[in-house]
């Protein structure tokens, strides 16, 4: 009894030393960009999120909808889109960003790689350079910064910036002789030695598509809490947002992963904070103890446990006995059409509810389905006016006809 009263005295002083050796320790930033608009670490967008807000008289706010979302809304606006790279955006996404613009919105897309179908479309290309040392690095030694120069245009004088290469290391190749663009800024540090009058190296250019734009810039790192505050690097960032002054402006989060990825953990607060994170580690800690000394005291034989049977299919057909004898054909139809409509939205982005978007929408699954249009209306409508006339009843007959021509879209969609 009392050996256990000196070691748990020894576990709590200990821990407690550890806790204050912890508190009185500097802050360590961690410089991994994040681009989330609830991240205070020098690569995420908390500052610069609220930095926006209170700036922008016409409006600014974060979201996580899609392009195809965005354009939902049917209203003129400025898209900001941040993110290290781009690549994972679909041929859907550049359709919708191409058909915003050409309806008068103006999208900026700041990242170090643009999506391929955006680039063969616009008609540009993107080159970037490879730096061994860190940020940090390259602040402690003082080595000479890149020279970003913003062209002289009908708004601004012509003006230099002085940003750490590893916030300008892409570039993008415009062919002037294919698309008519408008360039914003260059990194006059970076010299090509094939560079002539069709071909411009710039790091943000601006693309007229019907009555809008497509601005894009290769300056992601710039639009974070360490562009907005330090140096000169927010005059650069509000240049480039001034060319969608007028509009409301929103900040998508839809193609940045990580941020998605890191929200959904519960614990995503206490880790954020210094003093509720060393509560959770020492919570952790006491409980490990705790199984450590219960298991050597309490050891109990440890029961042989069968691997469970997978039962699904026996619970499908249970189920789907139940239906067929209760005879509610109208209710197998309506599951089947939720998930059809569920499929669709996921797989195509195309939202079969939206019934004022249905041309573009029987198109999109026509295409992708090789079932005519006027198929795909006729079915969509029987299924529109059976969920809206909850009176209706279905026959066995029809309720396998409608089943089976939805499976077959389905499969066809997820093939």
């Amino acid at each position: 009894m009392r050996f256990n009263r000196w070691f748990i005295t020894f576990v709590v002083v200990f821990l407690a030393l550890v806790f204050v050796m912890e508190y009185q320790m500097p802050r360590r930033f961690t410089w991994n960009p994040s681009f989330s608009h609830i991240d205070k670490q020098p690569f995420g967008c908390y500052v610069f999120d609220s930095v926006l807000s209170a700036s922008l008289s016409d409006g600014y706010e974060v979201t996580k909808n899609t392009l195809y979302q965005l354009r939902g809304e049917h209203r003129r606006m400025g898209v900001l889109v941040v993110a290290e790279y781009l690549y994972n955006m679909s041929e859907t996404d550049v359709d919708n960003l191409l058909a915003m613009a050409a309806e008068g919105s103006k999208i900026l897309l700041v990242s170090g790689g643009m999506p391929s179908c955006l680039s063969d479309t616009l008609h540009f290309d993107t080159d970037g350079y490879y730096h061994e040392l860190t940020l940090r690095e390259y602040a402690v030694r003082g080595l000479t910064l890149d020279t970003v120069t913003w062209v002289a245009d009908a708004v601004y004088d012509r003006k230099e910036y002085y940003l750490y290469p590893q916030l300008s290391s892409f570039e993008i190749l415009l062919d002037t002789d294919s698309v008519k663009g408008r360039i914003l800024a260059k990194n006059t540090s970076h010299q090509h030695e094939e560079e002539n009058d069709s071909v411009s190296y710039s790091t943000a250019v601006a693309i007229p598509v019907g009555k809008g734009e497509v601005i894009l810039a290769m300056t992601p790192l710039a639009f974070t809490n360490y562009g907005i505050l330090e140096g000169n690097i927010h005059d650069y960032v509000f240049r480039l947002l001034t060319q969608m002054k007028g509009l409301p402006m929103v900040r998508t989060e839809a193609y940045t992963p990580a941020t998605a990825q890191a929200e959904q953990s519960p614990l995503r607060y206490f880790l954020s904070q210094p003093p509720l994170r060393w509560a959770v580690i020492l919570s952790f800690l006491t409980i490990l103890v705790f199984m450590i000394f219960t298991a050597k005291r309490r050891q109990r034989v440890i029961p042989v446990v069968e691997e469970p049977k997978n039962r699904s299919l026996e619970f499908v057909k249970l189920i789907g006995t139940l239906y067929y004898q209760k005879g509610d054909y109208r209710d197998l139809v309506m599951k089947q059409y939720a998930y059809l409509t569920e499929t669709i939205r996921r797989v195509l982005q195309v939202d079969l509810n939206d019934r004022g978007n249905d041309l573009r929408s029987f198109a999109v699954i026509s295409a992708q389905t090789g079932v005519e249009e006027k198929e795909i209306a006729a079915l969509v409508d029987t299924l529109r006016r059976l969920s809206d006339d909850e009176e209706r009843t279905v026959d066995a007959k029809t309720m396998r006809m409608l089943v089976g021509r939805m499976r077959q879209i389905r499969e066809t969609i997820n093939d």
